[in-house]
């Protein structure tokens, strides 16, 4: 037997009342109509739909048919944080080898060329691959070992003929830290007036590449 369930490319937060979705598959971030946002909140909260939203949410492909077993919305566990790495003054003493640079350009390059040419969904699936077959089996790595990597990283970064952007960075420097055993988190946020969307890299509760007041300043939306 199915149901309906939340397209699994799909995830969302709420910002003052309204829900804002991310669309990886399709690289956008949306807003539904009002009846249509109604409808589904209703629908998730398991109170009866009205006329034929339900139809319409199906026709947008923002509900899908789903196993009974399924869960409804996927979920997204994100741990508050609580510190910075970049506001450690720890961060500005590390220097990057030639060694490190050049592997910090192929990881760049290789990332904005894959943004380029790819879907966020597939470049997302394999970094999740990536990083777990670097990251499974590994020791756990010191506060300060990862503290190191990513002040190495964003040493080597300023050597990377490439404007910096949150998603092709915090893309690069998760990669950065699987080749060196390190689990990181992707996160997603946004903010809803003005719109703005960000992402950062997190490691427990410290931020990796990013302030923490610019970070909680938006709500997270997604997790990889």
């Amino acid at each position: 037997m199915t149901r309906l369930g939340l397209h699994r490319d799909l995830s969302f937060c709420t910002i003052d009342d309204h829900l804002v979705f991310l669309d990886i598959q399709n690289d956008r971030y949306f807003r539904l109509s009002p009846p249509l946002e109604s409808a589904l909140t209703n629908y998730l909260e398991g109170r009866p739909p009205q006329d034929n939203s339900l139809r319409k949410l199906v026709e947008q492909h923002i509900l899908i048919n789903a196993p009974d077993d399924s869960e409804d919305v996927p979920r997204m566990e994100v741990t508050m944080p609580m510190s910075s790495a970049v506001e450690d003054a720890m961060m500005h003493a590390q220097r990057a080898s030639v060694v490190e640079v050049a592997e910090t350009t192929a990881i760049v390059v290789s990332t904005q060329l894959q943004l380029k040419a790819r879907s966020l969904k597939s470049i997302l699936g394999k970094l999740a691959d990536y990083r777990e077959r670097h990251t499974s089996d590994a020791p756990m790595r010191t506060e300060t070992q990862i503290t190191q990597a990513v002040a190495i990283f964003r040493r080597a970064r300023l050597y990377v003929p490439i404007d910096t952007c949150c998603l092709l960075d915090s893309l690069s420097l998760a990669k950065f830290l699987a080749r060196r055993n390190v689990r990181a988190e992707l996160v997603f946020g946004v903010t809803a007036d003005p719109f703005s969307a960000h992402c950062w890299v997190q490691h427990g509760t410290v931020i990796l590449n990013d302030a923490l007041g610019h970070a909680l300043a938006h709500t997270p939306i997604r997790v990889i």
